[in-house]
């Protein structure tokens, strides 16, 4: 184990930057953030709480800052402000620690005050060093053939059977077919596929081409998330997982087993991605960031917002790198 203390920087941002690497990929950051950017973070951290709560008398997202703190407590303001801030500034604390960080961070504010820097600490999982293959040239001979799209009066006439049997009722615009509307619904649908299936050959390709050693920590933690989501769609089918896996007649120690390498090429596809990313500066836009951030937020109200504004960072950036790969 090794400390790394960083020196003092007159950044706008970020300050006081310490670095502790850790066995087995991993890493500490602790730090501060300037009272510079917690007061330009303050209006869209009461932006995102204006969304999320409701005070009488108010209509919903126009409830005025004297308001809000009066109804939370200045406290708690400003503990949705440290958030926003280190959502904003987490990128450019790793490029200041010089570190290449990959999965979700595990971020602990230390010290948060009215008035003073706020003080973090970021516990980190490291990318393991590899050379990236030619990805341009890969992606390029990935999709060589463009995929025609053709709509079918067969695919037409049993969606149209469909929406009888069913009894809907399709929008269309006035004079409109509704044949015609049909036939465009269909080709969107297949351009979405078909733009699916050229990404997923382009991971594929670059995962195929990279040689990566993987820790066992990232495939575990790939593997966990895999199992998670897995288990929610069971239980939205309306089964217990124990119940499940007594039908299948497997324990959860072999599904895992079995989805080890899917796992550790997931967990490829990610660092391929964030590395192109960074060999690109493909960043999200911080309008963009904020936009997704609230529509999250407003459908899971009890989310956390900082884990969700990573999430959506992670997620834009990885559209970027797939939008950059195609063109």
């Amino acid at each position: 184990m090794s400390s790394e203390p960083r020196e003092k920087h007159s950044h706008k941002h970020v300050d006081n930057l310490k670095v502790e690497k850790l066995p087995d990929s991993r890493a500490v950051v602790t730090g501060e953030l300037t009272l510079e950017i917690l007061s330009e973070s303050r209006q869209s951290a009461l932006k995102a709480i204006n969304g999320r709560i409701k005070v009488p008398g108010f209509r919903a997202g126009n409830i005025p800052e004297n308001v809000l703190v009066k109804q939370l407590g200045e406290m708690r303001i400003l503990e949705e402000v440290a958030e926003v801030a280190l959502a904003h500034a987490y990128g450019e604390i790793m490029r200041e620690a010089k570190l290449s960080p990959i999965g979700r961070p595990e971020v602990s504010i230390t010290k948060l005050a009215p008035g003073i820097p706020l003080e973090f600490k970021i516990a980190v999982t490291l990318e393991p060093e590899f050379i990236l293959p030619d990805y341009k040239k890969i992606a390029r001979e990935s999709v060589k053939t463009e995929e025609t799209l053709i709509i079918t009066d067969a695919e037409i006439d049993a969606v149209l059977a469909e929406i009888m049997k069913q009894g809907w009722k399709p929008p269309t615009k006035e004079g409109e077919d509704i044949r015609e509307t049909v036939k465009k619904n269909l080709m969107e649908e297949k351009k979405y596929r078909a733009k699916e299936k050229r990404r997923i050959t382009i991971i594929e390709a670059l995962v195929k081409a990279a040689e990566i050693k993987i820790p066992q920590l990232l495939i575990d933690a790939e593997l966990d998330k895999m199992v998670a989501q897995f288990k929610d769609d069971v239980v939205r089918h309306g089964m217990k997982w124990d119940e499940y896996l007594s039908s299948i007649k497997k324990t959860e120690s072999d599904i895992r087993a079995e989805w080890k390498e899917k796992a550790e090429n997931r967990a490829k596809s990610e660092l391929i991605i964030d590395k192109i990313a960074g060999a690109e500066k493909l960043e999200p836009k911080t309008e963009e960031l904020e936009h997704e951030a609230k529509h999250l937020l407003s459908h899971h109200p009890d989310a956390d917002p900082l884990r969700v504004r990573m999430y959506v960072y992670q997620m834009l950036r990885t559209q970027k790198v797939l939008e950059f790969l195609e063109t």
